[in-house]
């Protein structure tokens, strides 16, 4: 059993409602069962991780464990004193363009009707985005740009929405012509709305990304690492998560999320301004 100071272990998304929560509070429940101790789980809907001091419910002692983007990884461990330390495990989503590996894409959506077909029509036009810490929704249309030489000013508007599922929203309203959603919350979103999903399509796909983390408190020590990994990876907990899209947790390492740095620092670096 991993002792602590604190009875409870206190787990944090910033994930939902975009993927399940319910996801969240079944992986929050079998690894408190596993570890011998009492579980609290709180969702952080607005932004999709810390990215300021403000924000670190980490070094706050707020919560031990964290579902959260990589970009939010990235900026919790750039300088000489973490606050977290990456769980060698994240979740591997049951999409084949995925290579049953812990990692996902994006799919660029726009309506069926909007005269759209390839990534090339979206010259000029308003396209949306979650929020500036977005792997799947901002950075990644940045470093689309930017492979094919073109610059940010190639979109007409860039237009923050709040979250994957406000830009669906969007893009069917008409608000907004475009937007990169994370395919995992597309799926999710698509079952729930069948009808409103019939009106839509990918354009483009981009990635695939290495998923999003699992991490812990940084001063619990390497032993609360070392007891989540052994418990994500056992199999009754990818069986319990297979109707949430999951079929399991593969390795996935530091240098798989250190390799993002550039294009997340430059996403960064373009909001501030």
């Amino acid at each position: 059993m991993v002792t602590t100071d604190r009875d409870t272990i206190r787990f944090t998304t910033w994930l939902a409602p975009g993927l399940p929560l319910g996801m969240y509070e079944e992986i929050a429940a079998h690894v408190s069962r596993g570890l011998g101790r009492d579980h609290e789980l709180s969702v952080e809907p607005k932004i999709s991780g810390p990215i300021s001091v403000a924000d670190d419910r980490f070094t706050q002692g707020l919560t031990d464990v964290g579902f959260l983007c990589p970009p939010s990884y990235l900026w919790l461990t750039e300088g000489s004193d973490p606050s977290v330390t990456l769980v060698p495990l994240a979740p591997v989503h049951d999409d084949p363009r995925n290579g049953g590996r812990p990692q996902y894409v994006s799919d660029v959506i726009v309506r069926k009707d909007s005269g759209i077909t390839s990534f090339a029509d979206l010259e000029g036009r308003r396209v949306g985005y979650n929020e500036p810490a977005s792997l799947s929704g901002f950075v990644s249309m940045l470093a689309r740009l930017d492979r094919d030489e073109l610059g940010v000013d190639f979109f007409g508007e860039w237009r923050q929405v709040g979250s994957h599922r406000a830009a669906l929203t969007s893009i069917l309203s008409g608000e907004i012509d475009a937007a990169a959603i994370d395919a995992n919350v597309l799926r999710t979103w698509a079952s729930e709305n069948p009808d409103a999903a019939a009106a839509l399509r990918s354009v483009d796909v981009l990635g695939p990304f290495p998923v999003q983390p699992v991490v812990a408190r940084a001063s619990a020590g390497s032993e609360l690492v070392d007891a989540l990994a052994a418990e994500l990876a056992r199999p009754e907990l990818a069986a319990a998560l297979r109707p949430f899209g999951v079929v399991g947790f593969g390795p996935i390492s530091h240098e798989a999320y250190a390799d993002l740095a550039p294009m997340v620092a430059r996403a960064m670096a373009l909001v501030a301004h």
